[in-house]
């Protein structure tokens, strides 16, 4: 009860309305999104596992570009 007390004062802190708040938080994709182990998962895949790599090509070289000389790479 706390939990869901925290998240309805969060929305309605933002300019919501209780009733609005209560809507989106008993929305069955929110529920089930807010249940799942890691609900960003699959949102946005900008990685070329599907495709089995090589796909993605970098054009900076952060190692030669003058952009990057004061980026420190931790190793």
């Amino acid at each position: 009860m706390r939990e869901e007390r925290r998240r309805g004062l969060s929305l309605t802190s933002l300019g919501l309305t209780p009733e609005q708040a209560f809507t989106l938080l008993t929305d069955d994709d929110i529920i089930t999104a807010m249940t799942e182990a890691d609900p960003m998962e699959g949102l946005v895949d900008a990685s070329d596992k599907t495709e089995g790599g090589g796909v993605i090509t970098w054009w900076n070289n952060i190692e030669k570009d003058k952009r990057f000389v004061h980026v420190c790479i931790a190793a």
